[in-house]
């Protein structure tokens, strides 16, 4: 299902999305436009007069919405930095990029043939130009770009750019290199750029990044332009004064920079030719100055191993083993099923009764010559005739043997034999068929548990944009009440919301303290924020903040049982930190063995839900559930809708359920249509919707037995309830009472409930 947030509303017009939705649309174009720029670098930058192993390279290590614009901008720059003229170089990198791109896009999330088609094509066509008039020295410098843009391909899959490290690095020298082959008399962008990037990270206090940067750029400078040793060892001094003398203070900092640099380039390049490097070093420098302040707040050193190391470096840890731990499971599950599938097959059929009525008693009969040989014909005649007797009784007796086996000497004998046979041929289909459905159930348990640890790992892959300086703000807050914190961290999400997670010592906190530390959080945060989730844990306790959203939720339910006080119908209502879930389960038929299953359905669906679980591998796992309960057959529909807080994009699950109801604009539409129910078979026929809700709509979920007569009276009565702005209570009570009295008149009754959402603007 593809996800789209604030595009279609219940009754199928076009919205204007929010501004939510449309910052994460923003993003990545934003992300595939910086592709083409770093692309448009490293087809641009040339090391040491002749190598371009950044634009193939970049290519093949950026992530998959990536490395197609970035070729695209490597292709760019490769034609402009000849200006225009196509050399055998230049063409040999432009169809290695082809060739890149098209195995990446065949082969999604392989490096290798990635690697293999782009090098390959690039040393191929330069031995084949070689081979012609071109000499050696294309091939030598073609073969030594592969090499070099595969080392390059690969570390960028190893290390994301999108975090510091080896990837921002690469990516940093692709620029530094590019900017670093330009030059306008005596000003060096290449320069300014590097100055910039060096002092921003000593001005943030982040002094192994700066030292690790100054000498990975100053080196990129180096083989761009041999020209600018000087001021590579000029920038190099003076981000080893600024990193050592006054990190983190910003005025000190861009002082011991510049004393650095003058230093620097002074004792290294005559004074004479030290003018235009310094004026470039100070054009990065006056950048810097320019930068609002919080963009250049210290942000806190902390140690990257054991059990202090940040929350960002633990979190993908912990994503990397789930996606083991998911791999693992998927692949047990299909396993399983590969060997089943290879077995072979027992076709035991009636004929199988037949033979084991001869081995057992036919074979040392005197007349088995005559009846199994001579007779043949007429004796498998006979046995067939006596199919349909034991499969109605399990047994047969003497007087009910057919006429082509009244010969049989031993007539009693017959009988029990071909009932004990039959009976045996019955035992082994029926244990044949439950090992198929445990196999079955086994497997799809497995499959939906990979697949929800594939999720969580990939929500826990991406924690957030972090913000240190309100995280140490938040953490210095909490150590002021003498709770100093495990942990913190304040993140922003992919919408730009803020996230705050805490982690102290386990400590208890009544309701009034939790609201007065929502109000306290916020204001460092500059946020809004809701009164925060408290999980406890092997004596931790955590607080998850998240920032408020624009709507809130009401529920209202409602309930009759067809006959006595005990329903089959099952509602969960409840609001987690993000959404507000309603979940409404019908156990099959009526009475107690209904409201096992309708309650069991709805109890473990919210709490799949709760733990983080999508609709879909909940409706999985209690399909599950169900399905190995009981011998007896078990089944119960599943009616949900999860509604964004933030957004007002719902989604709507259902697995068997009668068709729901939805209010946008004052208008009622009927949603959902006929699917089977959970527990009846080995996987879920469910249907999924997303639709958009904002303030004032409503959600009505119903059993079937509420539609006794018909949709058509209830979207009225919804309509007019919503039209007159009732409480959701009391438009479950009125819909319920109503069908209660219309099922009395049809002689039709049935569990009835109503389950009622309606979202309202966040106080």
């Amino acid at each position: 299902m593809t996800e789209r947030m604030g595009v279609l509303s219940s009754d199928g017009r076009c919205l204007q999305p929010s501004p939510l939705a449309a910052r994460a649309m923003l993003r990545p174009a934003a992300r595939r436009l910086a592709a083409v720029g770093i692309g448009f670098a490293g087809g641009w930058a040339v090391l040491y007069g002749a190598l371009m192993p950044f634009g193939l390279g970049l290519t093949l290590g950026l992530a998959e919405d990536c490395f197609a614009p970035c070729a695209a901008g490597a292709a760019l720059g490769l034609l402009l930095h000849g200006l225009g003229a196509l050399s055998l170089r230049s063409l040999c990198q432009l169809c290695a990029l082809g060739a890149a791109v098209a195995a990446r896009w065949l082969l999604p999330q392989k490096f290798v043939p990635a690697a293999l088609a782009g090098c390959g094509t690039l040393t191929g066509m330069a031995l084949c130009f070689a081979l012609g008039s071109s000499g050696a020295d294309l091939l030598l410098y073609s073969a030594a770009d592969a090499l070099l843009a595969a080392g390059i391909g690969f570390g960028l899959r190893k290390f994301a750019p999108e975090r510091p490290g080896m990837g921002t690095l690469l990516v940093g020298t692709a620029v530094a290199a590019a900017l670093g082959s330009v030059r306008w008399g005596w000003f060096s962008p290449g320069i300014l750029a590097c100055a910039a990037a060096e002092l921003a990270l000593c001005c943030r206090a982040q002094k192994l990044a700066a030292l690790s940067g100054s000498a990975v750029l100053g080196a990129a400078l180096c083989a761009a332009d041999p020209a600018l040793a000087p001021a590579a060892a000029g920038l190099g001094c003076a981000t080893a004064a600024a990193a050592v003398l006054a990190p983190g203070r910003r005025v000190e900092t861009l002082a011991a920079y510049a004393g650095g640099c003058v230093s620097g380039v002074l004792c290294v390049q005559p004074p004479g030719n030290a003018f235009g490097l310094l004026f470039s070093a100070c054009g990065g420098m006056a950048v810097v100055c320019l930068l609002p302040g919080g963009w250049l707040a210290p942000a806190a050193d902390t140690p990257q191993s054991g059990e202090n190391a940040p929350a960002p470096a633990r979190s993908a840890a912990a994503s990397t083993r789930l996606e083991a731990v998911a791999q693992s499971l998927s692949s047990l599950a299909e396993t399983v099923n590969a060997v089943y599938e290879g077995l072979p097959r027992r076709r035991e059929g009636f004929r199988w009764v037949i033979d084991n009525v001869h081995d057992t008693l036919c074979f040392n009969c005197g007349r088995r010559e005559t009846c199994w040989k001579q007779e043949y014909t007429a004796t498998m005649a006979g046995m067939e005739a006596l199919r349909p007797l034991l499969e109605q009784n399990g047994s047969v007796e003497a007087a009910q043997l057919p006429g082509q086996l009244s010969r049989c000497i031993h007539p009693a004998a017959l009988c029990a034999a071909a009932g004990r046979s039959f009976a045996l041929y019955r035992s082994r289909k029926e244990a044949r068929i439950h090992s198929e459905a445990m196999r079955t159930a086994l497997t799809e348990q497995y499959s939906a548990v990979a697949e929800a640890l594939g999720v969580l790992s990939e929500q826990l892959g991406r924690p957030g944009d972090p913000e240190p300086y309100k995280s140490s703000r938040v953490a210095e807050f909490f150590t002021g009440l003498g709770a100093p914190p495990q942990e913190c961290a304040v993140t922003l999400d992919d919408l730009g919301r803020t996230h705050a997670a805490v982690t102290l010592p386990r400590t208890r906190f009544t309701p009034q303290e939790l609201a007065a530390l929502a109000g306290e959080v916020g204001h460092i945060c500059r946020r809004t924020l809701e009164v925060p989730q408290v999980l406890s844990c092997k004596g931790m306790t955590t607080l998850l903040f998240s920032e408020r959203p624009a709507l809130r939720a009401v529920f209202g339910a409602a309930s009759a049982a067809a006959r006595g006080e005990v329903s089959g119908d099952a509602v969960q209502q409840f609001c987690s930190p993000t959404a507000a879930q309603m979940i409404l389960c019908d156990g099959m038929g009526t009475g107690r063995p209904a409201a096992v299953d309708g309650n069991l359905a709805a109890e473990l669906t919210a709490r799949l839900l709760k733990a983080g679980f999508t609709a879909e591998l909940a409706a999985r796992l209690v399909n599950v559930a169900l399905a190995l309960k009981s011998e007896d057959e078990s089944g119960a529909t599943l009616d949900l809708i999860s509604v964004d807080l933030y957004t007002g994009t719902a989604r709507l699950f259902k697995a068997g359920a009668a068709p729901g109801f939805l209010v946008h604009g004052g208008r009622v539409r009927a949603v959902g249509e006929a699917t089977l129910p959970m527990g009846v078979l080995g996987g879920v026929n469910g249907q999924s919707r997303v639709v958009h809700l904002t303030a004032g709509d409503y959600a009505v979920l119903v059993s079937d037995g509420l539609l006794v007569d018909g949709a058509g009276w209830v979207a009225k009565q919804v309509e007019l309830s919503a039209a007159a702005g009732d409480a959701p209570e009391k438009l479950a009570e009125t819909l319920v009472q109503t069908a209660r009295i219309r099922a009395q008149k049809a002689g039709r009754p049935d569990d009835i409930t109503a389950a009622v959402l309606r979202l309202e603007k966040s106080g």
